[in-house]
């Protein structure tokens, strides 16, 4: 007996509604009666519609997905895939030189609006660990031990001073510096520490390419010592409430390019990503909203590796963009996952306490009814992909896959969510630490292991 074509119409049917591509070659030759011929052929369905459910159960691709080139699924390793352990191996926690490293907890009058000390940290090749720190305007170098050596830059408008420090990057010998306050670069030498030269940057000025005639940047990271990567956005943001521009109601998004320091777009435009989402609610005749980024609502997510390769997602879906240094676009990571439940009653555990603007806004606003995918992207030394994904949002606890710039992975490891993850480089992750309680924020130095 054969199969019949319209018997693999029904298998081929059921495994392309789990939006995989199936084909099958069957001759199957049965010379057995045919009571024994029918109870095959319904152990047959049976196996081939549990192998179809299964499949739904544990993958589910958007069809959205199959617009996209060089996409690479990605799946969980096996039972033996390798493990990673980070070994807790140096604390900077000098009360002199941390006195300001606080996550501000403090009532603030207005629903999350924080205060961030902190902008950026990185490696030398020696193991020196700088530390951008924006509250007091300067950079703290330390030793490979954690030992505080030197503070460079002070607050002010001449050369190695700044009005307000917002991202550090090594490069070449040396340790630049972006003031997004005064719009220019100042770069260090590694060796003397002192100032090798200021650079302005251009980036306010009004776009020279036609098709953001009317636009506005809005975000600023740093590729090289001569190219940013710069968000672009139709109209900023507006909070007055019954005015024609109110737009916090609204989605917005950002276009990003690659503009030199000169305010010159030098590329087409990258990708474009989801604004970050804001709540309302109306509170005794107060528009409450939420002022920064909060990890329960979706996100731009931008990461760019020492040599200048580009990682970009929105945090609401678990799908990273990978490109060159010079823009072109390389290939994507879909993680196959479910997100979880976001609840109302566990947002006000977390956050209600925290402030009364905060609880009077969650108690009233509108929320999403998943938490997003993702929590943040990093890439190491070796342009690996660390990917932070939100797995048990009532712990805070982020399960993390360590991918190569291929797409293979490589393992996956549970990290809390207090310990955010900022530099990785020759075997160590450097992670900025908060002490939940009261605020106050270390920066831990990890070995990594992997067997």
């Amino acid at each position: 007996m054969f199969l019949t074509p319209h018997f693999l119409m029904i298998i081929s049917g059921k495994l392309n509604n789990k939006k995989w591509s199936w084909s099958m070659n069957i001759n199957c030759i049965v010379t057995c009666s045919e009571s024994v011929r029918i109870k095959m052929l319904i152990i047959l369905v049976l196996y081939w519609v549990g192998i179809s459910c299964t499949t739904q159960n544990e993958i589910e691709i958007p069809e959205h997905l199959s617009r996209i080139q060089n996409l690479v699924i990605i799946q969980p390793n096996s039972e033996s895939a390798p493990t990673i352990e980070l070994i807790r191996d140096v604390v900077i926690n000098d009360e002199n030189v941390s006195g300001s490293w606080y996550h501000d907890n403090s009532s603030t009058g207005l629903a999350f609006l924080e205060v961030f000390w902190f902008a950026g940290l990185e490696i030398d090749d020696s193991g020196r660990i700088f530390v951008g720190n924006s509250l007091e305007k300067k950079i703290q170098i330390f030793d490979k031990d954690g030992k505080h050596l030197i503070n460079i830059g002070r607050e002010g408008n001449g050369p190695g001073e700044f009005n307000g420090i917002t991202e550090i990057k090594i490069q070449s010998n040396q340790l630049i510096a972006f003031d997004f306050l005064q719009f220019r670069v100042t770069f260090f030498s590694l060796d003397s520490l002192n100032v090798d030269k200021v650079n302005n940057a251009y980036l306010s000025r009004t776009p020279d390419i036609e098709e953001l005639n009317g636009w506005f940047s809005n975000g600023y990271h740093l590729i090289d010592d001569e190219r940013f990567l710069v968000k672009y956005v139709k109209e900023l943001v507006n909070a007055n409430v019954g005015t024609p521009t109110y737009n916090l109601d609204k989605p917005r998004h950002g276009n990003y390019y690659i503009v030199n320091s000169e305010g010159e777009v030098v590329s087409d435009m990258l990708f474009s990503l989801r604004g970050e989402k804001i709540i309302t609610a109306n509170v005794e005749a107060r528009h409450l909203f939420n002022f920064h980024s909060v990890p329960f609502l979706n996100q731009p997510l931008i990461t760019i590796s020492d040599d200048g390769h580009i990682a970009s997602a929105n945090s609401e879906e678990p799908l990273i963009k990978m490109y060159a240094p010079n823009g072109d676009y390389l290939r994507a990571f879909y993680l196959p996952m479910q997100k979880k439940a976001l609840l109302r009653d566990e947002l006000l555990l977390i956050y209600g306490e925290v402030d009364e603007e905060n609880e009077n806004l969650l108690k009233h606003a509108e929320l999403p009814e998943t938490w997003p995918a993702l929590e943040d992207i990093i890439m190491d030394d070796k342009n690996r992909v660390w990917i932070s994904t939100i797995t048990v949002s009532d712990k805070r606890t982020y399960t993390w896959w360590v991918l190569q710039d291929t797409g293979e992975l490589l393992t996956t490891f549970s990290w809390p969510g207090n310990r955010s993850i900022e530099k990785i480089k020759d075997g160590y992750v450097y992670v900025r630490e908060t002490e939940e309680s009261t605020g106050q924020q270390t920066v831990v130095k990890y070995r990594v292991e992997m067997d």
